[in-house]
């Protein structure tokens, strides 16, 4: 980026960002941004709801999702170079409050925006026809999604065209909607009683998958052993339901990486049009799926091919990841490992040195988090199989225990690190949790609310544990009336930041700020991966927003933090 040259900023909106399908959104967003030093990201999660006309104002979920998604409009007074939605019912309003910028919408029906979507079809019939032509398979049922959801639709049509085009009569008793969540017990529980002989279930999404297996759990049954079962979009969830749950996800590009390569070429006042990304089912214990195409004479010279394929099939995350150019290369030193395991099997010889060379990057692999891209499971099983190839056709006494040592070294440092990560996961929790409750203690006061309490709760604002972020206030709490049309204020006052863990009080008079300038103040820290904002509100009254770094962590908790916090902001300035 040449000096004095702006950085591009860019959008994302979400209809939710606690799913699985959202962070994995940010996350790819995020990657391929990286090493992007001329652009910056804002991600502005919302809450996803159903159109406001069909539903009652006293419905109290609804309400609340209607106070939570102001956070558009405020957002939508910044200013953006390109925008990419995330918004499955697509709603024209939106244009309204972002205006007349660049725009890709994410898994959207449209016919007038650009789009990406999946190919669903490549995934689905994948699926389909293995279960019937393989496993011989005669009974396949569907729990699908809403019905004003364009993919849960879409999926459920291809479902039937996949069951008919294999010679299997489709019936609406072997369907059951859901609302796509992981509370889907409801239809998962009517699905099995209409259908006592089903032997494969396809879950519309992830999540719903979670109430079958529930479900599943309490009838003594197994997926994958009396029933298959495999959902949708491949997110992170599934590699850790027990057991690891078989998914249809992208192959190759991401929606996310894809979306923003579309975005900058129409950025840069290229013709785009919609496009689809491909698909295809990863196979985990609930449905076994691995199609593991190496032979004996790969394995024997060493292929540099099967080795990388090999690499991808295992980590199948990675390869949508942007390396770090001073970063470590995993699928070079993977390579490097498997390499002199292979030679040295074909040479019928491996030295205590060359053992410990071996070992030593087997060590770094994994300090590098390789288990990131992948399913402790899937790799575990993946290297079985290896193994025992390699075993079948090496079987010198002296190279087989080196090799199997190995093996089994890797396969224990895979399931420690995915045990540490669960580990550390929980202390975050913990962690966050015990933040909040000494933030809430420290506020609470049985006196007078006011401008006086309100001062003292921002001065504990950084026992909320942030890293990096910044208090927003308007400066009186602002009353919604839904039955009129709403009009925020355009000004807020940054109240204070946190840079690096460290608290600063901003002065009184350089407080006032344009909300189209949010994330422009001089005052907050500088982030790598961008901002996400959230809503300060309770009730009906509308406080400002929380503007932070972007990380994982807050990704999962920041919608709890942020309501905690504006319900302490409610007792401390309102009463």
């Amino acid at each position: 980026m040449k000096n004095g040259e702006k950085k591009k900023t860019i959008g994302l909106v979400l209809e939710d960002a606690h799913s699985d399908f959202s962070k994995s959104i940010i996350h790819s967003v995020v990657h391929a941004m990286m090493n992007r030093k001329d652009m910056r990201l804002i991600v502005i999660p919302g809450r996803q709801d159903v159109d406001p006309v069909t539903v009652v104002s006293e419905d109290i979920v609804h309400r609340y999702k209607r106070m939570y998604n102001l956070i558009y409009p405020i957002n939508g007074s910044t200013h953006f170079d390109g925008l990419i939605f995330t918004l499955p019912n697509y709603r024209p309003f939106q244009d309204e409050i972002f205006g007349n910028v660049p725009k890709v919408f994410v898994a959207t029906k449209s016919d007038t925006e650009v789009t990406v979507n999946y190919n669903d079809e490549m995934g689905i019939r994948e699926a389909i026809d293995y279960l019937v032509k393989i496993k011989g398979v005669t009974k396949i049922c569907m729990i699908g999604g809403r019905d004003e959801n364009a993919d849960a639709q879409k999926r459920k049509r291809i479902f039937i065209r996949s069951l008919e085009d294999n010679g299997l009569i489709y019936s609406e008793s072997m369907y059951e909607k859901s609302d796509m969540s992981e509370n889907s017990h409801a239809a998962a529980a009517k699905l099995l009683k209409s259908n006592p002989d089903v032997q494969a279930v396809f879950c519309v999404n992830d999540p719903s998958a979670c109430g079958l297996y529930d479900v599943m759990r309490k009838k003594g049954l197994v997926p994958g052993k009396d029933i298959y079962v495999f959902g949708f979009d491949n997110a992170a969830m599934a590699g850790n339901m027990v057991p690891p749950l078989a998914s249809i996800g992208c192959e190759g590009i991401t929606l996310g990486q894809k979306a923003l390569e579309m975005l900058l070429d129409m950025m840069n006042g290229k013709e785009v049009v919609s496009d689809v990304v491909p698909t295809r089912l990863f196979g985990r214990e609930s449905f076994d799926y691995d199609m593991y195409d190496f032979s004996a004479k790969e394995i024997i010279s060493v292929d540099s091919a099967f080795i990388y394929r090999f690499f991808d099939k295992c980590f199948y995350r990675y390869r949508n990841e942007v390396v770090d150019s001073k970063g470590i290369d995993l699928r070079r030193l993977f390579y490097e490992i498997l390499s002199r395991m292979l030679r040295a099997m074909k040479d019928r010889y491996m030295s205590e040195e060359q053992f410990e060379e071996i070992r030593k990057l087997i060590d770094i692999l994994f300090e590098n988090r390789i288990m990131m891209y992948t399913d402790s499971n899937r790799f575990v099983r993946s290297l079985t199989i290896l193994q025992n190839s390699m075993n079948e056709i090496q079987k010198t006494i002296h190279i087989i225990p080196s090799n199997n040592r190995l093996f089994s070294y890797m396969k224990d440092k895979a399931i420690h690190s995915q045990a540490l990560r669960r580990n550390i996961e929980s202390r975050g929790y913990i962690n966050g949790r015990n933040n909040i409750f000494e933030f809430l203690v420290s506020v609470t006061r049985y006196e007078e609310p006011g401008e006086e309490a309100l001062n003292r709760l921002i001065e504990n604002f950084d026992k909320l544990g942030f890293i990096n972020s910044a208090l927003y206030l308007y400066d009186e709490p602002y009353k919604c009336d839904f039955d009129s049309k709403i009009t925020l204020p355009d000004k807020l006052n940054l109240k204070c930041v946190i840079k690096g863990g460290e608290f600063f009080s901003i002065p009184k008079e350089r407080q006032s700020c344009s909300i189209e300038n949010i994330f422009n103040r001089g005052e907050l820290p500088h982030e790598k991966k961008g901002y996400i904002s959230y809503p300060l509100f309770y009730g009906e009254y509308m406080f400002g927003v929380l503007v932070c770094g972007l990380t994982r962590e807050l990704v999962e908790t920041g919608e709890f933090i942020t309501s905690q916090l504006g319900r302490a902001i409610y007792i401390n300035w309102i009463g």
